[in-house]
């Protein structure tokens, strides 16, 4: 599950950060916040620190996790051995080796029983106990059953899970809308996914499963329009 692209894209989909927040600045190998003056909020003491989002950051003390504010105040302190950004007022955290959520007063809204877990997008979060993945929803109710081998998070109204053996692609109901027949898949991004059957390249594919070559087409006309720009 923990591949780094696909990482990187749930980031880029579900927490884009608002204007107008801190930014975080290294020094010495520190993580500290400015404002977009330049006006140091919290000078660089942390071990580590996410961007802000949602009015929130991840800050590390001691190799562990706590959450600053837009202010420059530690309002929730540095106790979890891991932790995501705050998202529809909760944010997982990892405490004793599982994963559990939280809400912005520190109350534990989902119980610390998950092996592994995502930050919610599109309403749900994907979850993992006793090997297999399901979904929560932000009250931390099991919205799809924990029934999967492998799974991604929602995106675009899709996630693509893995099933007796094979990837395909269910809706927040936890219905197949792609039956599995893949090798591999990932997530849906503008309306596409790639996707590979056994021994063949990937290609990309529509919501209705359908091959599609839209991608590589807007690709070329963004290159055209570029070049266009420059003559």
């Amino acid at each position: 599950m923990k591949h780094l692209t696909h990482i990187i894209f749930l980031l880029h989909v579900c927490f884009l950060a608002p204007a107008q927040v801190p930014q975080r600045f290294y020094l010495n190998g520190k993580v500290g916040y400015q404002l977009q003056d330049g006006k140091v909020l919290v000078p660089p003491t942390y071990e580590g620190g996410s961007e802000f989002n949602n009015g929130y950051a991840v800050v590390v003390i001691n190799s562990k996790r706590g959450f600053l504010t837009t202010s420059g105040e530690l309002v929730i302190p540095a106790v979890y051995e891991d932790a995501g950004w705050f998202v529809d007022g909760i944010a997982r955290v990892m405490k004793n080796g599982t994963y559990g959520f939280i809400d912005l007063h520190q109350q534990t809204v989902v119980p610390f029983e998950f092996e592994e877990a995502e930050d919610l997008c599109e309403g749900l979060a994907l979850v993992k106990k006793n090997g297999k993945y399901g979904f929560i929803n932000k009250e931390g109710q099991l919205s799809i059953s924990l029934q999967f081998s492998y799974a991604r998070g929602f995106s675009e109204g899709l996630a693509a899970v893995y099933s007796e053996g094979k990837w395909g692609f269910i809706n927040p109901s936890g219905n197949w809308v792609i039956p599995p027949k893949y090798a591999n898949a990932q997530s849906f991004f503008r309306g596409m996914a790639i996707v590979s059957l056994v021994n063949d390249e990937s290609f990309y594919i529509n919501k209705k499963g359908k091959k599609t070559n839209e991608f590589h087409r807007e690709k070329e006309e963004e290159k055209e329009r570029k070049q266009t720009r420059k003559k």
